[in-house]
């Protein structure tokens, strides 16, 4: 009896500093906080329009925009940079919120753009077309003997120009390029000109809401290491989200790109400053297609928001430090007492416990090694840690091998082709999405895809939990089953295999920087040197990139 009522006794103390924690939460919450933000010139516009929209949603609050020579005196700070301009660049706080990004297209019409499409154009290639003037042919461009001649027009301010001069490698003053008045001559000028090239804004081809690339305009594709194809890792022009995500990785030429940050001297916690940056992170961002800029990619803008979500609970003082005195120390005297509630059942459990029983309730952290990936007979094994199963009817059945699921933890979503396609070997077969970093799996073999699994779209941990079974992704008709699956392994190959995977893997996190700081020193355990089970869950996207090059492509 006199155990319960002690522990009665703490569970009031408890409530009662809860509650009181929870009103002055809602006293401190409730407050109206002035907040002061600068706008570098070249993003003022943006800035209004975010600050008016601000103030519009939440009412009670106080947000003022201050000239750029102000910025020193602001709680945050609104500019733009690129890779570039390290003068940009304090030695503060800063977030990526938007971006400005510069884009070669051409129009759908063009009589070479599947040449063009196919291969790219080099960064040569753009500075000719960029100095050149009136003798500028697409068999110059293309390396053939056509004459039809190349009309080239680019920007009309010094930021865009000076962009593309350093890609290119040409000096500013020597680019002859026609200047456009407006966006809206692009698609006016596609259409009267079908072999032009321009170079605009992405926000200028995508339209008010900044979500698709207009019909009738491609972007054209860079060839960024001249060679004179379309490389596997250079594959994300096609669509609107594609190559933005392709953008936010890295994939995409830094120096086409001007990144709008949001900064503050310290990472804002708390208060005004962390709730009006989480709102330019979620319902600012369907703002800024007005402004001509680029929207972030949804799983960067929530991967960001995450990054500053876990401490938004932690409640300045401000102008109610005496009134939340009282709160804190119930707060203090709760946790001093459930303390000694704790220690005492501690102490009353262990002397009546055995050891064993207090073992048996700890969580080991959850590793895998060679011995725990499964590896089953009679399927055949991909080097992109895909497999394959032949059925009697012919048909073959497709799926993601156990070592990726160890690899990628949990995953949120799977992206699936559509019954009736056709993939090639060498392909993406499918994408696999956690919390917006994504990786491609690669086709092991060519043919038809006859039907998907559609479980994969409200259950994607049957992935994890039956690879080989319930976690198939595609039954497919094979094009040439007997040339692709000598390139497959055997399960006693595909063990082998693995037995060397394990140890490009360890080396592969430590190429990293971030695999040996503290905080992720648990990837690799470090008895016996096995790998910590979702490993690639501590990564943000450049390092799932990485792993895509290295491992599965």
């Amino acid at each position: 009896m006199k155990r319960v009522a002690v522990i009665i006794i703490g569970l009031i103390l408890l409530q009662a500093g809860a509650v009181i924690g929870q009103e002055e939460n809602r006293n401190i919450r409730g407050s109206k906080a002035a907040l002061t933000v600068a706008a570098d010139p070249e993003v003022a516009e943006i800035a209004e329009l975010w600050i008016r929209a601000y103030l519009n949603n939440n009412t009670g609050k106080e947000v003022s925009l201050l000239p750029a020579g102000e910025s020193g005196n602001a709680d945050l700070r609104l500019f733009a940079a690129s890779p570039a301009d390290n003068e940009a660049m304090r030695n503060e706080w800063r977030v990526v919120i938007a971006r400005d990004i510069l884009v070669p297209v051409m129009s759908a019409d063009n009589p070479f753009i599947e040449k063009v499409l196919s291969g790219g154009i080099d960064p040569a290639g753009l500075g000719m077309l960029l100095t050149s003037s009136d003798g500028m042919t697409w068999g110059r461009l293309l390396h053939n003997d056509n004459t039809v001649p190349v009309t080239v027009s680019i920007p009309a301010d010094d930021a865009a120009l000076t962009s593309l001069a350093r890609f290119s490698g040409v000096e500013p003053g020597l680019v002859t390029a026609r200047r456009l008045s407006s966006p809206g001559e692009i698609t006016t000028l596609l259409r009267s000109n079908p072999e032009t090239i321009l170079f605009c804004r992405l926000a200028s081809i995508t339209g008010e809401n900044g979500t698709r690339i207009a019909e009738g305009i491609k972007i054209i594709p860079i060839d960024v290491n001249s060679n004179g194809q379309s490389d596997y890792f250079e594959q994300y022009y096609g669509d609107y989200d594609s190559f933005n995500r392709g953008v936010y990785i890295g994939k995409y030429p830094k120096e086409l790109c001007s990144s709008i940050f949001c900064a503050a001297a310290t990472k804002p916690s708390a208060g005004a400053q962390a709730d009006f940056v989480l709102w330019l992170l979620a319902g600012g961002q369907e703002l800024i297609a007005e402004a001509g800029l680029t929207a972030l990619p949804g799983g960067e803008g929530m991967i960001r928001r995450d990054m500053l979500a876990p401490e938004m609970t932690l409640a300045p003082a401000g102008d109610h430090r005496r009134a939340g005195a009282g709160g804190w120390m119930w707060i203090a005297g709760v946790i001093a007492a459930v303390s000694f509630i704790a220690f005492a059942l501690y102490r009353i459990t262990r002397s009546r416990a055995p050891e064993s029983a207090l073992i048996e309730h700890l969580s080991p952290v959850r590793s895998f090694s060679l011995e725990t990936v499964a590896a089953p007979a009679g399927i055949l094994f991909g080097k992109s840690h895909t497999w394959a199963f032949m059925e009697k009817n012919g048909t073959l059945t497709l799926g993601i091998d156990d070592f990726l699921q160890h690899v990628t933890g949990t995953i949120s979503r799977i992206n699936l082709k559509s019954p009736g396609e056709k993939v090639r070997k060498g392909d993406r077969l499918a994408s696999v999405i956690q919390k917006g970093k994504q990786l491609d799996i690669i086709s092991p073999v060519s043919g038809t895809i006859l039907s998907r699994n559609e479980k994969l779209a409200n259950d994607t941990g049957i992935l994890r939990t039956s690879p080989y079974a319930d976690g198939w992704i595609y039954d497919i008709e094979p094009e040439n089953w007997l040339n692709d699956s000598r390139l497959m392994l055997t399960a006693s190959k595909y063990t082998a295999q693995l037995r060397e995977e394990f140890g490009r893997i360890r080396d592969f996190l430590a190429s990293f920087t971030g695999a040996n700081e503290v905080r992720l020193a648990h990837v690799v355990l470090q008895d016996g040197g096995e790998l910590r089970e979702g490993l690639l869950e501590e990564f943000g996207p450049e390092v799932w990139e990485e792993f895509q090059s290295r491992f599965l492509n």
